[in-house]
């Protein structure tokens, strides 16, 4: 097939996951030509465009470029009603090219400023899958809710009040136009069954599950053994969706003697001085690292007691998957999607979200060498079984497909 590829994220998960979907497609013959804003142009080691036939890049610069910096800073969504204009009217342009461009399908990833990207609108003649990683949770969730408004809050120059103003005018409008958005693709993909539950709350659409997945070779390369530092993992921002305070609060209340340090795997240095201010009064040795490349994180799993994946209803969670490819035990949160990736007992140990249950499940790893070794070893066969990036690009390609016959048929 001739797919068109609509991308517009910053690093994180979601970016990691529509590259290594794109490089599956790729390997079975099919053409991509990608599509992409000016807003997010730092795509890291999971940047597709050296490897697809042909990269568009559409500027989006609002309000005569003044707002290029917040564009760029990592907002997840327009924060003043003059934006949704401009880029609903370049979205609908960027449509207009595609559906004269003689495309099988159209693969559109979330947009990081609108979650569903506004052009799925104009396509209704094109077989369209919109991969959902997730509704956005900002507007239905509250605990999400406060922690982002407390993060406006701390905004500096004194500009927090009227971030907090700007944005309580447009999350109503964010959460309508994503459900109007997610009304139009021929199908909607999501990474768990917990995500096709939201989905459906969100949309009243069903959706098709097609598993994100892990490449084993880059977490556990052939020979290497983990050398274990005394350490816990906790990766992922924002630190407040990661859940890194509580991953503090835990390993505060484990004995001094023993206790493992937290080492947090950031994308970039947000919020860091917090974490580091928490840890400090905890009495918690932290090393905070940001920007890592994929080796460098593979290195990090494997030397970990166990990667603590403490964020509530998270989703999907790729960090559960690459620990557990990395033969590093699991310590997870019985929620989301960590429920379908970590088996309790055999590749890690499910909680429940409370301080005093992470420590203890930390405290049994870190008395036990041998425990870790073996929740470990498991780890490996579970993914090679049932976590692979082949596996999610097969299921991706017949949903492509369905999404084909369905627009044929109507």
């Amino acid at each position: 097939m001739r797919i068109a590829v609509y991308e517009n994220l910053p690093p994180g998960g979601a970016l990691r996951s529509s590259y290594h979907l794109g490089l599956e497609l790729l390997r079975r013959g099919h053409q991509l030509d990608l599509f992409r804003l000016s807003t997010y142009v730092d795509k890291g080691s999971f940047d597709l465009a050296p490897l697809v036939n042909s990269v568009r890049v559409t500027a989006y610069r609002p309000l005569g470029g003044t707002l290029e910096a917040r564009l760029r800073d990592g907002h997840l969504f327009p924060r003043s009603y003059t934006l949704f204009g401009p880029l609903k009217r370049l979205h609908r342009r960027l449509a207009a090219e595609i559906q004269s461009s003689a495309y099988d399908a159209v693969l559109a990833h979330p947009d990081a400023m609108t979650y569903a990207p506004y052009l799925l609108r104009w396509l209704d003649d094109l077989p369209t899958v919109y991969y959902c990683q997730e509704p956005p949770r900002v507007t239905a969730e509250r605990a999400v809710h406060q922690a982002h408004r407390a993060g406006l809050a701390r905004s500096p120059h004194g500009v927090g009040n009227i971030r907090r103003l700007e944005d309580s005018l447009v999350l109503d409008r964010l959460a309508a136009e994503d459900r109007e958005t997610a009304r139009h693709p021929t199908v909607i993909a999501v990474n768990s069954v917990y995500s096709r539950e939201r989905a459906w709350a969100a949309y009243a659409r069903d959706a098709e599950v097609c598993y994100l997945g892990v490449d084993p070779a880059a977490f556990a390369p052939p020979g290497a053994r983990p050398v274990r530092r005394h350490e816990v993992l906790s990766v992922g921002a924002p630190i407040e969706a990661k859940n890194h305070l509580l991953v503090v609060e835990a390993l505060a209340r484990l004995p001094r003697e023993g206790r493992p340090a937290l080492r947090v795997v950031l994308p970039r240095t947000c919020d860091a001085d917090r974490l580091a201010a928490a840890a400090r009064s905890a009495g918690v040795d932290l090393a905070v690292d940001t920007g890592l490349d994929e080796p460098t994180l593979a290195e990090r799993y494997r030397a970990a007691l166990a990667t603590v994946c403490a964020a509530r209803l998270e989703p999907f969670g790729l960090t559960a998957i690459e620990s557990m490819a990395a033969g590093t035990p699991v310590v997870a949160i019985r929620e989301g999607g960590f429920r379908e990736t970590v088996i309790d007992g055999v590749t890690g140990i499910l909680v429940d979200p409370e301080a005093g249950d992470l420590a203890a499940a930390i405290g049994r790893l870190a008395a036990d060498p041998k425990l870790v070794e073996e929740l470990g070893a498991a780890g490996p066969q579970h993914i090679a079984r049932d976590w692979s990036w082949e596996r999610s690009g097969n299921r991706l390609e017949a949903i492509l497909e369905a999404a084909l016959k369905t627009t044929a048929r109507r």
